[in-house]
């Protein structure tokens, strides 16, 4: 039960990409139709770029804020398991982020059968991780296996798909920006946290930490062009998003 509530936090980053894997399926099937290998590696970047736009704030917000949330939702639960357990989750939940947008590339590109060999791969690695862990740490140990799962499925997809698919993405350029407008915005929301609780309750001392993550993450992403209007285009609304930033 314990581990259930951080696990239903867990799950919401992985919502943000339906809207992605929807799209970018038949905009790479359709490039494949045409032959056009080099617009279908810009979608396929396009995707994975957004995709980490929006699962790495999530994550390491799900993470830096592990035990304040769960404070915030679930007072009464145990925290001596909820609370790692969340901060565990929340950075597995970036690596079920990435699967699930390599999933899609590699679908679109017509390898439909591999992602779910891999998938068996990270299976079994879970089970033989939860096996061990669960027995010396409890429930945190599942939380553990979980995260070993998806770091060895999100890996061996990138690799894969800079084996296999023409003009593949180029990871510096998918990574890159995300991952340090996300750490930065990290340290922020941990440092606003830990100076409002000072005065503060946990309530209002989480929210007005995620507030301002979110400021803080939306003003470096422009102000690093972490995302250009191609990229807004695999997004419902992209294009009057790409208005507002002036993009």
């Amino acid at each position: 039960g314990v581990f259930d509530q951080a696990a239903t936090l867990y799950n919401l980053p992985s919502s943000f990409m339906v809207a992605i894997t929807a799209s970018v399926i038949p905009d790479i099937s359709a490039c494949k139709a045409r032959r056009d290998g080099k617009g279908a590696g810009r979608i396929a970047e396009s995707s994975m770029r957004v995709g980490m736009l929006l699962a790495l704030p999530a994550g390491i917000g799900l993470a830096v804020l592990s035990s304040p949330i769960m404070y915030l939702l679930y007072s009464d639960t145990d925290h001596a398991i909820a609370d790692p357990s969340m901060l565990i989750l929340g950075i597995a939940s970036v690596f079920v982020c990435v699967m699930l947008v390599c999933n899609s590339v590699l679908q679109a590109s017509g390898f439909v059968n591999l992602p779910i060999f891999i998938m068996i791969a990270g299976c079994a690695a879970k089970l033989i991780v939860n096996n061990f862990m669960v027995r010396h740490v409890g429930a945190v140990g599942a939380a553990v296996g979980t995260l070993v799962c998806y770091v060895i499925v999100a890996v061996l997809e990138l690799l894969l798909i800079k084996r296999v698919i023409p003009a593949a993405p180029e990871y510096t350029r998918v990574f890159a920006k995300p991952m340090v407008a996300a750490g930065v915005m990290g340290i922020a929301v941990w440092a606003v946290y830990g100076l409002l609780h000072r005065f503060l309750g946990n309530t209002l001392s989480a929210m007005g930490a995620i507030g301002v993550g979110v400021v803080v993450y939306a003003v470096l992403v422009v102000a690093l062009k972490a995302i250009s209007r191609q990229d807004l285009s695999l997004m419902p609304k992209g294009d009057k998003i790409a208005k507002l930033l002036h993009l």
